[in-house]
């Protein structure tokens, strides 16, 4: 809008002397009582007004100027005073309409300001009216004072009423009886990217996806009254989609071109993902149930294959065949990989039982690390893979949080895990594992040399039973990521910003000072 206002300030001069010929025209206006300079200099100062109310948004300069101005209009009859205001608001009309850009919303407010100006007018012309056909001065003194105190609360109350409005954390449009915007808030400016001016006289249902949805929810508003939490698909300014949560409530107004429906928007995306992860909450609840039973049955025949597989591997250690020795090895394998699925159930059965205490970070990082190292190096010497698992602690002192050792130790073995074999396909595997504190919260990040993450996996990554290995459960990060929520944290997995593979960050919150100090007397 600031194009269009430059214009008309930049033109003031021209649009002063084309408002008094053409008020040197009408028969029913006379230029008598002043000369035409003091008429152009009048247009003048309220186009400079106006333009200074467009810039800033406000309705207030050219009403105090009117006020100013009330020696220059007091020898005027109403409609000659009405008929100043009259031939401006044509003037600045048409000029807008000559202009080659978008001057809609302005051409709105302009015509909104003029209005206001007229009824200001009006207002002062009945006060001097009143006054001279009352004898008694002080009564119309009185009498004026009361209007005047009853038009300024009523005021006060309309702006107290737009300020609710404009304040709100809801985004709010306020439409006329024809659906056409004549309010739009800056909760609706901050969530949809459009600003008021931009969408004054347009209607609402050319921001939806499909119009057709919007005016059905304002149909059904004016049949039933009020419309609650409809969700539908809107468009941004930057032409994303966005899920709006629509509350619609038909309102009593005076004309057509007042408010008639208020509208309320809630952005939905949060509200929706919250919804899907209550589903998948009793989804899982449910299957945890179901499968905590399963996999107690299943381990205990697991125990005895392994306990017989680990005799039987003693008894043809000196005489069994390459082949047989092969044979074996992959029976313990695969052993082990439904051992590690039933373990993965279990857990989910049990993140609700949690048994939390205050323990040195340091030490519960290096146990998991080295408890990993031992598992995995007969594997990985095996197939020919050096590992190194650089740890790099960037605070000397003890950094003490509440968890529960057993479940963030397996947290922390299953993204080693996952580190590893993100990168098995390189000969040196190489993981850094770096601790470090900031604003009162403890940050693990664990680091590899793998390709990365691809980005379309990335956003799946966390979902339940989603797996990009072969035979795998799709539970592992699930599991980690709920452990983390229990413990107040928060984790996140993305690409490396510099450098090759991808990066895990966990961040927890710091035990209190006074626990914290139990456990370094304690070590």
């Amino acid at each position: 809008m600031r194009k269009e206002v430059q214009i008309l300030q930049e033109t003031a001069a021209d649009l002063a002397r084309e408002a008094t010929a053409l008020l040197n025209d009408q028969i029913n206006f006379s230029l008598e009582k002043f000369t035409e300079k003091e008429l152009r200099d009048f247009f003048k100062i309220l186009i400079h007004e106006i333009c200074l109310d467009l810039s800033e948004e406000v309705f207030e300069r050219t009403r105090k100027v009117l006020l100013k101005q009330s020696d220059f209009l007091q020898d005027l009859r109403i409609d000659e005073r009405l008929r100043l205001m009259l031939t401006l608001k044509k003037v600045l009309l048409k000029a807008l309409a000559s202009m080659n850009i978008y001057t809609s919303s302005t051409a709105l407010r302009v015509s909104e300001l003029i209005d206001e100006s007229l009824i200001e007018i009006a207002y002062n012309y009945e006060i001097e009216v009143m006054k001279s056909e009352t004898s008694d001065e002080l009564v119309a003194d009185e009498i004026a004072d009361e209007l005047y105190k009853t038009r300024r609360k009523l005021e006060r109350q309309k702006k107290f009423i737009n300020s609710l409005l404009e304040n709100s954390p809801d985004a709010i449009a306020l439409l006329d009886a024809r659906r056409k915007i004549v309010m739009w808030n800056a909760a609706a400016s901050e969530l949809f990217g459009y600003k008021q001016a931009q969408l004054l006289g347009k209607a609402l249902e050319k921001l939806a996806v499909e119009e057709s949805l919007v005016r059905s929810v304002l149909k059904e508003a004016e049949k039933k009254g009020k419309v609650f939490g409809a969700e539908l698909p809107m468009t941004t300014q930057d032409q994303q989609q966005l899920p709006v949560s629509m509350s619609v409530s038909e309102i009593e107004s005076a004309s057509e071109k007042e408010a008639n429906f208020l509208v309320v928007m809630r952005d939905a995306s949060e509200l929706r993902k919250m919804r899907d992860k209550v589903i998948d909450a009793e989804r899982l609840s449910a299957m945890a149930k179901i499968a905590g039973a399963v996999a107690h049955e299943v381990r205990n025949p697991l125990n005895s294959i392994m306990l017989n597989l680990d005799l039987l591997e003693d008894e043809l250690s000196t005489r069994a065949s390459e082949r047989l020795t092969k044979q074996l090895a992959i029976f313990r394998e695969e052993i082990e990989k439904l051992n590690a699925i039933v373990t993965n159930y279990l857990s989910l059965s049990r993140l609700t039982k949690s048994d939390f205490k205050v323990k040195s970070l340091r030490t519960v990082l290096d146990n998991a690390i080295e408890r990993y190292q031992q598992s995995a190096s007969e594997r990985l010497a095996k197939d020919g893979k050096n590992l190194i698992i650089d740890k790099r602690y960037d605070v000397q002192k003890t950094i003490s949080v509440m968890i529960d050792e057993n479940q963030f130790s397996r947290a922390l073995f299953n993204l080693i895990q996952n580190a590893v074999e993100a990168a098995y396909k390189e000969k040196n595997i190489k993981i850094d594992v770096m601790l470090s504190e900031k604003e009162n919260c403890a940050v693990i990040e664990i680091h590899d040399n793998g390709d990365g993450i691809p980005e379309d996996v990335r956003e799946k990554l966390f979902t339940p039973f989603f797996s990009t290995k072969s035979g795998g459960t799709g539970l592992g990060l699930y599991i980690v990521r709920e452990i983390l929520e229990t413990h107040r944290g928060e984790i996140d997995l993305r690409n490396r910003p510099t450098g090759k593979g991808a990066m895990v960050r966990l961040t927890l919150p710091l035990a209190d000072a006074s626990r914290a100090e139990s456990v370094i007397n304690d070590a």
